[in-house]
């Protein structure tokens, strides 16, 4: 008998996208007596998804690029004077992660989906 059982990827990609969401939820939720397991069996299942080559990409605070394998699922403008002159320089900084990127044996396995800020660029200097 095999010790390996075979995952197609888009399995074992909805396994992946559905542990991070776990994680991230769990961190908002209030602390409580009965979280400490199950923080336990969330943090076994994603090292068991590392150990199996599996790599998560949070890029949450990070300056977005473009050439990055990630849908824009909204750009939050918070600047007041939205002037496309020299004075006014903006950047694109990734506010929220709903989907991280996610690799498989250093292969992209799920583009990741965020949520972009635009700053004044003076703003973002301690996004990088």
């Amino acid at each position: 008998m095999s010790d390996s059982i075979q995952f197609s990827q888009q399995a074992l990609a909805a396994m992946a996208v559905e542990v991070w969401r776990l994680g991230q939820n769990l961190v908002r939720l209030p602390s409580q007596s009965n979280s400490v397991a199950l923080k336990y069996s969330i943090r076994k299942l994603r090292q068991t998804l590392e150990e199996q080559s599996c790599v998560f990409l949070d890029l949450t605070g990070k300056t977005y690029d473009a050439g990055l394998a990630l849908e824009v699922i909204d750009i939050e403008n918070n600047i007041e004077d939205d002037k496309e002159d020299e004075s006014n320089k903006s950047k694109l900084i990734i506010k929220e992660t709903i989907v991280p990127i996610i690799l498989f044996q250093n292969k992209l396995l799920v583009s990741g989906q965020v949520i972009l800020e635009k700053l004044n660029f003076e703003e973002n200097h301690e996004h990088n």
